[in-house]
Protein backbone atom coordinates (compact mmCIF):
# COMPACT_ATOMS: atom_id res chain seq x y z
CA UNK A 1 0.00 0.00 0.00
CA UNK A 2 1.22 3.28 -1.08
CA UNK A 3 0.94 6.10 1.96
CA UNK A 4 1.50 9.71 0.24
CA UNK A 5 0.12 11.44 3.06
CA UNK A 6 2.86 12.59 4.16
CA UNK A 7 3.51 14.62 0.24
CA UNK A 8 0.02 16.08 0.65
CA UNK A 9 1.11 17.48 3.89
CA UNK A 10 4.22 18.72 2.78
CA UNK A 11 2.83 20.40 -0.08
CA UNK A 12 0.21 21.93 2.07
CA UNK A 13 2.60 23.97 4.43
CA UNK A 14 5.21 24.91 1.50
CA UNK A 15 2.14 26.51 0.01
CA UNK A 16 0.73 27.93 3.01
CA UNK A 17 4.34 29.38 3.27
CA UNK A 18 4.51 30.78 -0.13
CA UNK A 19 0.83 32.22 0.04
CA UNK A 20 2.34 33.75 3.65
CA UNK A 21 5.28 35.30 2.22
CA UNK A 22 3.40 36.88 -0.97
CA UNK A 23 0.86 38.20 1.58
CA UNK A 24 3.76 39.46 3.17
CA UNK A 25 5.21 41.19 0.09
CA UNK A 26 1.90 41.75 -2.08
CA UNK A 27 -0.51 43.52 0.98
CA UNK A 28 1.35 43.98 3.90
CA UNK A 29 5.15 45.44 3.17
CA UNK A 30 7.33 46.70 5.51
CA UNK A 31 5.26 48.90 7.45
CA UNK A 32 4.81 49.88 11.61
CA UNK A 33 2.67 52.17 13.03
CA UNK A 34 3.83 55.87 13.03
CA UNK A 35 3.30 57.72 16.00
CA UNK A 36 0.66 59.95 14.68
CA UNK A 37 -1.68 57.39 13.30
CA UNK A 38 0.17 57.24 9.69
CA UNK A 39 1.02 53.63 8.38
CA UNK A 40 4.56 54.21 8.24
CA UNK A 41 6.41 52.22 5.49
CA UNK A 42 10.15 51.25 6.89
CA UNK A 43 12.60 51.56 3.78
CA UNK A 44 16.65 51.92 3.86
CA UNK A 45 17.75 55.12 2.66
CA UNK A 46 18.18 54.61 -1.40
CA UNK A 47 14.93 53.31 -1.32
CA UNK A 48 13.55 56.12 0.62
CA UNK A 49 15.14 58.84 -1.81
CA UNK A 50 14.06 56.52 -4.91
CA UNK A 51 10.56 57.12 -3.37
CA UNK A 52 10.91 61.03 -2.41
CA UNK A 53 12.39 61.54 -6.03
CA UNK A 54 9.33 59.90 -7.65
CA UNK A 55 7.32 62.50 -5.63
CA UNK A 56 9.14 65.34 -6.58
CA UNK A 57 8.50 64.11 -10.31
CA UNK A 58 4.78 64.34 -9.57
CA UNK A 59 5.38 67.71 -7.77
CA UNK A 60 7.28 69.35 -10.98
CA UNK A 61 4.68 67.25 -13.62
CA UNK A 62 1.89 68.94 -11.56
CA UNK A 63 3.46 72.42 -11.88
CA UNK A 64 4.01 72.35 -14.88
CA UNK A 65 0.54 71.31 -15.72
CA UNK A 66 -0.42 74.22 -13.77
CA UNK A 67 1.64 76.36 -15.66
CA UNK A 68 0.12 75.11 -18.96
CA UNK A 69 -3.48 75.59 -17.81
CA UNK A 70 -2.08 79.05 -16.87
CA UNK A 71 -1.16 79.84 -20.56
CA UNK A 72 -3.31 77.66 -22.82
CA UNK A 73 -0.54 75.06 -23.25
CA UNK A 74 -2.17 71.73 -24.26
CA UNK A 75 1.36 70.45 -25.33
CA UNK A 76 2.62 71.36 -22.17
CA UNK A 77 0.20 69.62 -20.42
CA UNK A 78 0.30 66.49 -22.18
CA UNK A 79 3.83 66.37 -22.13
CA UNK A 80 4.64 67.09 -18.38
CA UNK A 81 1.51 64.70 -17.66
CA UNK A 82 2.75 61.66 -19.97
CA UNK A 83 6.36 62.11 -18.34
CA UNK A 84 5.00 61.06 -14.88
CA UNK A 85 2.17 58.98 -16.84
CA UNK A 86 1.74 54.79 -16.32
CA UNK A 87 5.11 54.40 -18.22
CA UNK A 88 6.74 55.66 -14.94
CA UNK A 89 5.15 52.71 -12.95
CA UNK A 90 7.80 50.22 -14.66
CA UNK A 91 10.67 52.28 -13.26
CA UNK A 92 10.81 50.76 -9.31
CA UNK A 93 12.52 47.85 -9.08
CA UNK A 94 10.98 44.86 -7.11
CA UNK A 95 12.43 44.92 -3.84
CA UNK A 96 11.18 48.58 -3.31
CA UNK A 97 7.58 47.62 -5.03
CA UNK A 98 7.66 44.46 -2.11
CA UNK A 99 7.93 47.19 0.89
CA UNK A 100 5.23 49.26 0.07
CA UNK A 101 2.10 48.27 1.42
CA UNK A 102 -0.57 47.48 -1.15
CA UNK A 103 -2.61 50.38 -0.45
CA UNK A 104 0.40 52.79 -0.98
CA UNK A 105 0.73 50.68 -4.40
CA UNK A 106 -2.88 50.56 -4.94
CA UNK A 107 -3.07 55.35 -5.16
CA UNK A 108 0.40 55.68 -6.37
CA UNK A 109 -0.49 53.02 -9.64
CA UNK A 110 -3.97 54.98 -9.63
CA UNK A 111 -1.81 58.70 -9.51
CA UNK A 112 0.15 57.08 -12.38
CA UNK A 113 -2.46 56.04 -14.65
CA UNK A 114 -4.46 59.83 -14.07
CA UNK A 115 -1.65 61.43 -15.11
CA UNK A 116 -2.02 59.46 -18.58
CA UNK A 117 -5.60 60.40 -18.64
CA UNK A 118 -4.61 64.48 -18.06
CA UNK A 119 -2.34 64.28 -21.39
CA UNK A 120 -5.18 62.16 -23.17
CA UNK A 121 -7.74 65.57 -22.42
CA UNK A 122 -4.86 67.45 -23.33
CA UNK A 123 -4.20 65.63 -26.48
CA UNK A 124 -7.74 65.90 -27.36
CA UNK A 125 -8.05 69.61 -26.83
CA UNK A 126 -10.32 69.50 -24.16
CA UNK A 127 -11.10 73.02 -22.34
CA UNK A 128 -8.49 73.83 -19.29
CA UNK A 129 -11.45 73.63 -17.07
CA UNK A 130 -11.90 69.72 -17.64
CA UNK A 131 -8.06 69.40 -17.28
CA UNK A 132 -8.24 71.03 -14.38
CA UNK A 133 -10.60 69.22 -12.85
CA UNK A 134 -8.67 65.81 -13.49
CA UNK A 135 -5.58 67.35 -11.89
CA UNK A 136 -7.44 68.40 -8.68
CA UNK A 137 -9.28 64.81 -8.87
CA UNK A 138 -5.61 63.95 -9.10
CA UNK A 139 -4.28 65.69 -6.53
CA UNK A 140 -6.84 64.06 -3.87
CA UNK A 141 -5.14 61.17 -4.36
CA UNK A 142 -1.93 62.57 -3.48
CA UNK A 143 -3.68 63.77 -0.08
CA UNK A 144 -5.05 60.55 0.64
CA UNK A 145 -1.28 58.68 0.49
CA UNK A 146 0.34 61.43 2.67
CA UNK A 147 -2.91 61.47 5.21
CA UNK A 148 -1.74 57.65 5.45
CA UNK A 149 1.66 57.10 5.06
CA UNK A 150 4.98 58.35 6.52
CA UNK A 151 8.36 57.28 5.18
CA UNK A 152 10.72 57.90 8.31
CA UNK A 153 14.22 58.36 8.50
CA UNK A 154 15.96 55.34 9.41
CA UNK A 155 18.83 56.20 11.97
CA UNK A 156 22.06 54.73 13.78
CA UNK A 157 19.62 53.77 16.61
CA UNK A 158 16.66 52.76 14.72
CA UNK A 159 13.78 53.93 13.06
CA UNK A 160 12.94 57.62 13.66
CA UNK A 161 8.64 58.02 13.56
Amino acid sequence: MNNTTPHWIAIGLLLAVIAGIGVKVIVLGSTASGKDGRTAVLLNEDERHMVLAEMHGLLEATQQIVDGLASNDLKQIEQAALAVGSQAIGTMDFALKAKLPLEFKQLGFATHYAFDDIAETARNGHAPAAIQAKLADTMNKCIACHASFQLPLNTAKGVTL
